[in-house]
């Protein structure tokens, strides 16, 4: 009898444990981001990535290590690196695939057709990623930021900055910048009476010899393309365009903090805002396919003047009033 009892109490012990553990799985997030880890602990005026989104996901409910869990996987700058880590994730049990930037997107659909991804893209239409914004047709949705837009915005804010500029340079990431936007860029700097030098830059390695390139071409002034690898480079970018005398507009607050004389697009706050929505509701049952592709609706102007005044640039008065936000 004692015997029986000891069995009993030892399957109890035993098996409980386990039972509660399967009972308490909770739903994985995968991140897939270009982003290099230094990157993402850069400090600054703005919060940290992986902040903005947890803060994000909580405003929905999703509380990472409380009912959800978030799986981040950094590809380091390094584009080739996410097919592997996209198939991770479908191994390791991915519910959800947030992916950062086209290239991320296009793994994701490569490594599963089933599991819902929210891809946040410069335009996941024009890239193919989704049939239509109403309706994305397959197992991805998410958010577009409208770059093909902004892009040839930022060229006509160059010209603001730099009013008697002939030549501006373009750092283009072919890997998300399709041909519609170069078009709209250069149709833009024509209008302008400007003469534009585009450069495709591949990966880190390409930076230096990039800015080389722009200072052997006289451009006065660069756009820096909407890009999820520049952004998360954007270090090495502020460091190189001060280095080399030549003003960069690029896409985000955090790339002017980095040294970028000014930038033009969404807001960062509104783009994690926008995902975390799209991701809670695919966690409540929504299907991708039928899920419209979210849009920004705000877009900040913003200045840095510790680099106008290393490149001895003068902002015009009427910029600086024009400005979201004026960083000293």
């Amino acid at each position: 009898m004692r015997l029986v009892f000891t069995l009993i109490i030892w399957l109890c012990s035993t098996a409980f444990p386990h039972a509660q553990e399967a009972q308490v799985r909770l739903p994985v997030i995968g991140w897939l981001s270009p982003s290099t880890t230094q990157a993402y602990q850069q400090t600054g005026v703005g919060k940290p990535g992986p902040q903005l989104l947890r803060e994000s996901l909580a405003r929905f409910g999703l509380v990472d290590g409380k009912n959800v869990r978030l799986e981040m996987r950094l590809a380091e700058g390094r584009l080739e690196r996410f097919p592997g880590l996209a198939e991770g994730l479908v191994r390791d049990g991915a519910t959800v695939i947030l992916a950062f930037g086209e290239p991320a997107g296009q793994a994701a659909q490569a490594a599963t057709a089933t599991i819902p991804i929210v891809c946040v893209a410069d335009d996941l239409v024009g890239s193919g990623l989704a049939a239509s914004l109403a309706k994305p047709g397959s197992n991805m949705t998410g958010v577009s930021i409208l770059a093909t837009e902004l892009d040839a915005k930022k060229i006509e804010l160059l010209k603001e900055l730099l009013p008697d500029a002939k030549r501006f340079g373009v750092i283009n990431d072919p890997a998300t910048s399709g041909g519609e936007r170069l078009r709209r860029i250069d149709q833009t700097a024509r209008h302008l009476g400007v003469e534009i030098q585009t450069i495709d830059v591949h990966g880190p390695d390409d930076l230096e010899p990039t800015f080389k390139a722009l200072r052997a071409g006289h451009a006065e002034g660069v756009n820096i393309v909407s890009s999820s690898l520049f952004t998360s480079l954007r270090q090495r970018l502020g460091e190189l365009s001060l280095a080399a005398r030549i003003p960069a507009v690029c896409q985000w607050r955090n790339m002017v903090e980095a040294g970028c004389l000014a930038s033009y697009g969404i807001t960062t706050e509104e783009l994690y805002s926008l995902s975390a929505d799209q991701v809670a509701k695919l966690l409540k049952g929504a299907k991708p396919a039928d899920l419209p592709v979210q849009q920004p609706t705000k877009f900040e102007l913003v200045l840095n003047l510790k680099s106008a005044r290393t490149l001895g640039v003068i902002i015009p008065s009427a910029l600086v009033l024009r400005a979201d936000e004026v960083i000293e």
